[in-house]
């Protein structure tokens, strides 16, 4: 047994004709359409990827325009502040309804 793994070795790789690796090897086609895929896979992870990135600026925003309505009713702001953001804060939402309406 030991001659037999000696003579595996020393012989030289198995030469095979292209039509007998083409019996045993998928066709391009295969590769192709797995290609394809993988592809369209890419395009709609990058699809939902700018949909959530999106969503987090809008909550972002969400979450600033909180923290100026929880600093507007602080007691630790004068009067003229809170004059001054709730009139900022009042623009900002006229601004924003303006925008949605696209011009109707």
């Amino acid at each position: 047994m030991r001659k037999s793994n000696k003579k595996a070795q020393l012989e030289p790789p198995m030469l095979v004709s292209a039509e007998q690796a083409a019996n045993v090897f998928p066709a391009v086609r295969y590769f192709q359409i797995h290609f394809e895929f993988l592809q369209e896979q890419i395009q709609l992870i990058l699809r939902n990827q700018e949909v959530l990135q999106q969503q987090m600026q809008q909550l972002e925003s969400q979450l600033s325009r909180s923290a100026q309505g929880l600093r507007l009713n602080s007691k630790t702001l004068s009067p003229i502040e809170r004059l001054t953001a709730n009139r900022n804060a009042t623009q900002d939402s006229e601004t924003a309804n303006l925008n949605l309406t696209g011009g109707r």
